[in-house]
């Protein structure tokens, strides 16, 4: 499913006059099958904007569509296909582990499913719950009936992101996904949400880790202020910085060897970036 935004303008004083505006006239699309990346920072309308996708906040101004959905409360036939599109576009929040609550894996990962399939029977249930867990690279028979307090943090993310995934969306949208993971977990998370992505599934993410982003998104955008002020890949987005945005380490590294003369032609992917490295330095003798 595609995501077409025109004009997104969002006050949260509704449409009192002179109203702040967290969003301003968005104009944002994302294609099916992306992984994108929205960066930007605290406070510039990333979480707001994020919200809108499926519909936990309405649409006061402009239009939003995602896929054959016209986000438009005044829509006929609006309120009827909310539940169909939040089943469409997952949710998972900063921090999801938090909002883990049942007694155990099994019930958590279940609650959203009965919410979603009303009538689902016990033997569909498990074989949804399973199949999520497994998704998520956890042992369903180790797991299934532990709390999920007794798990790691890593191990809680990957619960709570069974929770959204055993709806089977089309797009899941992640709000600083490896926020607090160490450096493993971060690596094992997104790992996990580039395997969903190849299986087809639209992976956008929110971060304030420039390097994350680089390394994994094939599209970004950037907000300031509520509004979208560019997208484009990370070399884009990145070039001719002048000091609105952190720079990614790749990028501040390229930077300072252009001073000196060095032009790198590569992407600011980490592995990218070393390879071309490693390749300039053979070129100049200065290794083997």
């Amino acid at each position: 499913m595609r995501i077409v935004c025109e004009n997104l303008s969002f006050s949260y004083d509704g449409k009192k006059k002179n109203a702040a505006l967290a969003l301003k006239n968005v104009n944002l699309t994302v294609e099916e099958g992306e992984f994108f990346g929205i960066i930007g920072h605290t406070g510039s309308g990333k979480s707001t904007l994020i919200q809108h996708f499926n519909a936990l906040i309405p649409l006061q101004s402009g239009t939003l569509t995602v896929g054959e959905f016209n986000l438009d409360p005044k829509n006929k036939g609006y309120k009827k296909s909310l539940l169909q599109l939040r089943q469409k576009v997952g949710m998972v929040f900063q921090y999801p582990e938090y909002q883990l609550f049942a007694e155990s894996v099994y019930a958590d990962v279940a609650f959203g499913l009965k919410n979603f399939r009303k009538g689902i029977t016990d033997e569909q249930t498990a074989f949804e719950v399973k199949k999520a867990l497994e998704a998520v690279g956890l042992d369903y028979d180790r797991i299934k009936d532990k709390s999920p307090f007794e798990l790691s943090g890593g191990q809680r993310r990957r619960v709570a992101i069974a929770g959204v995934l055993v709806t089977n969306p089309e797009i899941m949208v992640l709000d600083e996904p490896v926020a607090g993971l160490d450096p493993v977990g971060k690596k094992e998370l997104m790992a996990l949400l580039h395997s969903l992505n190849a299986g087809g599934r639209t992976i956008i993410v929110v971060s304030h880790d420039m390097d994350e982003v680089c390394d994994n998104c094939d599209r970004v955008a950037f907000m300031e202020n509520g509004r979208v002020e560019k997208v484009g890949t990370c070399e884009e987005i990145f070039a001719g910085n002048t000091g609105r945005m952190t720079l990614p380490l790749t990028a501040k590294i390229k930077n300072a060897l252009a001073e000196k003369g060095v032009e790198l032609n590569c992407s600011l992917k980490t592995d990218d970036f070393i390879e071309a490295v490693i390749a300039e330095a053979k070129s100049k003798g200065l290794a083997e």
